[in-house]
C-alpha cells in the first residue's frame, strides 16, 4: 500500500472516531486549468492539505494525476499565507 493511501486511510479512521467529518473544513471547489483540460478539486482547510482531492477531471487524466494536481494546489495555498 503506498504511504499517501496508508495516510488517508488513518486520516479518514481518526475523522471516524473523533465524531467529525472532513465536510465541515470544506472549502468552495477550486478548478485548474490544465493542458488536458480543466481538473475542480475539493480542497479543505489548510491545515488539512491530506484530503484534498478531485472532483470532476478531463477523461485524458488518470484519477492519480488530478489528485497529486489538487493536492498541489492545497499546499500551495496553505504556503501562501
Amino acid at each position: 500500500m503506498n504511504k499517501f493511501l496508508s495516510l488517508s486511510l488513518l486520516g479518514a479512521t481518526l475523522a471516524l472516531v473523533s465524531g467529525c467529518t472532513t465536510a465541515s473544513f470544506e472549502t468552495e471547489p477550486v478548478t485548474l486549468k490544465t493542458d488536458k483540460g480543466d481538473v475542480v478539486c475539493q480542497l479543505y482547510s489548510r491545515n488539512i492539505v491530506m484530503f484534498d482531492h478531485v472532483i470532476s477531471m478531463p477523461h485524458a487524466m488518470h484519477v492519480d494525476e488530478a489528485n497529486a494536481l489538487c493536492r498541489a494546489e492545497g499546499e500551495r495555498q496553505r504556503n501562501k499565507k
